[in-house]
C-alpha cells in the first residue's frame, strides 16, 4: 500500500495483476467505487508457486479455455517507436529458468528506464509473489515518485503456453480506454507473452518493446498450480454464505457496482485458476450499517515480506489456525481497511469499508475455513 496514489491510480493498480496482474499488492487511495484487483495488483503484492524456483520445472499442459469475461472491441492502433533506452544487464546468477526474468523485477526494467518511458520519476510498487509467478512468469508494478505526477504501470511476462486463446487474439491491439479503465497492451516474443497495463499507452508500448527481446531469452516455464493451492470458490454459493454467517447479517449481497478486476493479465490469471475476486455490500436501507468489501484470491501465492515491511501502517494480525495476517488500518476518507491473510493454499486480500477489526477478522477466518 502506498497513500501517495490518487484514487484513479489506486483503482488502476487494483485492476491489475495484474501479477498479478494484480501480481500486485494494492497501494494507495481509492476511487469512489473502490475495488480490488490488478490488477493488480492490484496487486499490490503480487501478485508468486510463490517462491523462487531454483530448478527447471516441467509442467502439464495448461488449459487455454478462458473463464467468461467481459469482451471489448479492439482496434489496431499505431504504436510510436520508443526511443532507445538503457537495457538492464541480466546476471546469470539472478536468472532462474523456471521463472521469466528469474522472477526479478529489477531485471525486467530498472527504475531509470521506466522513468524515461513514462516521462516522470518512477519507483517500484509493492508486488505480491503470486499471480503470474505461480504460472512461471513475473509481474512488476512501478508508480510515480510524486503523487499526482504520471500514472502507474504493471508489466507482466508469462510463458506463451499459459495464455488463453481469447488473450492471444488481443496481441498487438489496444482496447478502447473508457470510463477510467486501464489500457492493456501485449506482444508475443518467442515463447514469452509480454504485457503492460497503464493509462499511458505509448509508455506501455515502449516498455513492452524494450523488454520483449530479452523476455524471449528467459520466458519461464509454464506450470500448473501446486496441489495444495486453493481452488477459486464460487462467490454466491460458497463465499457469500460464509460472509453472512460471520457478520450475522442476511442483507449482504453482490456489490452494487459494474467495476471489477479486468484486463488481459487478469484474464490470463483467471483462466489458469491463479486469481479470483468477489465483491459484496450491505443492502440495508439503514445508512449507518452500510459497508462494502472485496476479496481477491491468489492461489499458491505468498507475501513479499521484505517489500511490505517498509509500510509503517502495517500491523500484525494473527488469525485462527496460525495463519499470518497483516492489517492496514482505514485511512479516511477514501481508503478502506485492508487485510492480507497468507495461508498454506495462497493469499487472501480483503478490503473493507464500514467494517471494524473484529468484523474483518471474523469474515476472513470464515472465508479461509471455506477455502480449506
Amino acid at each position: 500500500m502506498n497513500d501517495e496514489l490518487t484514487p484513479s491510480e489506486r483503482a488502476a493498480l487494483r485492476a491489475r495483476i495484474v501479477g498479478g496482474a494484480h501480481d500486485i499488492k494494492p497501494v494507495g487511495a481509492h476511487r469512489n467505487a473502490w475495488i480490488a484487483g490488478s490488477v493488480a495488483a492490484a496487486m499490490v503484492v503480487a501478485i508468486a508457486g510463490g517462491v523462487a524456483v531454483t530448478s527447471t520445472l516441467s509442467a502439464p499442459e495448461i488449459a487455454t479455455t478462458p473463464s467468461p469475461t467481459v469482451t471489448t472491441t479492439t482496434t489496431p492502433i499505431p504504436i510510436p517507436t520508443p526511443t532507445s533506452a538503457p537495457t538492464p544487464t541480466m546476471s546469470p546468477t539472478t536468472v532462474l529458468q523456471a521463472l521469466a526474468f528469474g522472477g526479478e523485477c529489477s531485471v525486467v526494467l530498472d527504475d531509470e528506464t521506466v522513468s524515461e518511458f513514462f516521462g516522470v520519476p518512477m519507483k517500484p510498487g509493492t508486488n505480491l509473489l503470486g499471480g503470474a509467478r505461480v504460472l512461471g512468469g513475473v509481474s512488476c508494478t512501478w508508480i510515480p515518485v510524486s503523487a499526482g505526477e504520471g500514472v502507474p504501470v504493471t508489466m507482466t511476462v508469462v510463458p506463451w503456453e499459459a495464455v488463453p486463446d481469447s488473450v492471444r487474439q488481443e496481441v498487438g491491439l489496444v482496447p478502447p480506454c473508457v470510463g477510467g479503465s486501464v489500457c492493456s497492451y501485449s506482444e508475443r516474443h518467442g515463447d514469452a507473452w509480454v504485457n503492460a497495463e497503464s493509462d499511458d499507452v505509448e509508455g506501455a508500448a515502449a516498455a513492452v518493446q524494450n523488454i520483449g527481446p530479452r523476455a524471449a531469452e528467459t520466458p519461464g516455464i509454464a506450470r500448473a498450480l501446486s496441489s495444495d493451492a486453493w481452488s477459486i470458490p464460487d462467490c454466491e454459493s460458497e463465499v457469500l454464505p460464509a460472509v453472512r454467517e460471520a457478520l450475522g447479517r442476511d442483507d449482504i449481497g453482490p456489490i452494487q457496482t459494474d467495476y471489477f478486476p479486468h484486463g488481459q493479465a487478469w484474464d490470463v490469471l483467471t483462466s489458469n485458476g491463479a486469481a479470483g475476486w468477489c465483491g459484496f455490500s450491505g443492502h440495508s436501507e439503514d445508512v449507518s450499517t452500510l459497508f462494502t468489501m472485496d476479496l481477491t484470491f491468489w492461489p499458491g501465492g505468498t507475501l513479499d515480506e521484505d517489500a511490505a515491511a517498509g509500510d509503517d501502517r502495517r500491523q500484525s494480525f494473527p488469525l485462527a489456525g496460525g495463519v499470518s495476517g497483516w492489517l492496514y488500518p482505514e485511512n479516511p476518507p477514501n481508503v478502506a481497511s485492508e487485510l492480507d491473510a497468507a495461508a498454506r493454499g495462497g493469499v487472501l486480500n480483503v478490503r473493507g469499508r464500514g467494517l471494524d477489526d473484529a468484523q474483518m477478522r471474523a469474515m476472513v477466518e470464515a472465508v479461509l475455513t471455506e477455502l480449506g
